[in-house]
């Protein structure tokens, strides 16, 4: 097996076996970051309930190979997202709070990895490279889902109806 593949392999079984220690650690990452202010408006569950399957999503994708945009975990990876993204457009967040989320997602999937695995390897920049590809993957539903709903919020403060139903699922 190439050292890549391996190392990916790796890579996701801890993720897969620290899911919810990553969750935890980036949910008090969010509470804890003073320049989210939208956060506030979400109850612990609401604000986490998509980050556990979407680590597992993403742990999964590692272990097992990824055919691109079209495969099955994409699709579920960008489904995530977009209800992510959705709620926090619901909770009236600033489009820069979805991002800062990210930022410490990232960060707290790194640490662990970092912690848990022998980084020394030359192949952990390749690793890394594939997570933050799959994230960006995510962040970019996200901030579909984020600005539906935010509009669509903002049509019914101001009276507006929605009936064409632009870019729904």
């Amino acid at each position: 097996m190439a050292l890549v593949s391996l190392a990916r392999r790796q890579a996701g079984e801890v993720i897969v076996k620290h899911v919810n220690e990553i969750a935890q650690i980036w949910r008090d990452a969010v509470r804890a970051d003073q320049e989210i202010l939208g956060d506030d408006r979400l109850p612990d569950l609401l604000l986490t309930n998509q980050v556990p399957a979407l680590l597992t999503d993403i742990a999964h994708t590692l272990m097992e190979g990824d055919e691109g945009p079209a495969s099955e975990m994409s699709i579920s990876r960008r489904r995530r997202g977009l209800r992510f993204g959705k709620l926090r457009g619901l909770a009236r967040y600033d489009a820069s709070d979805l991002y800062r989320e990210f930022r410490h997602l990232r960060h707290a999937v790194w640490r662990l990895l970092r912690r848990e695995l022998d980084w020394s390897r030359g192949d952990a920049f390749e690793v890394m490279l594939a997570i933050d590809q799959y994230l960006d993957e995510v962040i970019g539903a996200s901030l579909r889902g984020f600005f539906e709903a935010a509009e669509r919020a903002g049509a019914r403060t101001s009276g507006d109806v929605d009936v064409g139903g632009e870019g729904g699922d």
